[in-house]
């Protein structure tokens, strides 16, 4: 299970990469924000934006996409204004995934199908990775 094999995850990527670093704490807000239910699209992103996250801490996914690495090596440089304020959404980053995994749209879609297990433990261990 990858975090970014979706066409969500490649949009937000794309978006970033044009308009910048204060799209991971809007996709996050989109997912704490609201009363409404989150979906799927928001929910996607806000996962992407949570892989970010963990890769700015230091423990990257093992499948992260090598550009997105590039980018976070120009874009976050270490003892940088923008990697410091990303590294301060890992809190609400380990909140939005709590809230996706317990009652969103992509955990119904996910429950739906064989890997449900795997996807959760995915999301767990992005959780874990992001609080170090």
């Amino acid at each position: 299970i990858s975090n970014f094999e979706n066409e969500s995850a490649e949009n937000f990527l794309a978006d970033m990469s044009t308009n910048g670093d204060g799209l991971i704490a809007v996709s996050l807000e989109k997912i704490t924000d609201t009363e409404a239910r989150p979906d799927i699209t928001e929910c996607e992103e806000a996962i992407v934006a949570c892989e970010i996250i963990a890769a700015v801490v230091g423990r990257p996914a093992h499948d992260l996409p090598e550009d997105l690495a590039e980018w976070i090596g120009i874009f976050l440089p270490a003892d940088s204004d923008a990697r410091k304020e990303v590294l301060g959404l890992n809190d609400k980053a380990a909140d939005v995934i709590d809230l996706l995994v317990t009652d969103s749209e992509l955990r119904d879609l996910w429950e739906e199908g064989s890997n449900f297990e795997v996807w959760f433990e995915a999301q767990v261990d992005l959780q874990k990775r992001i609080l170090g």
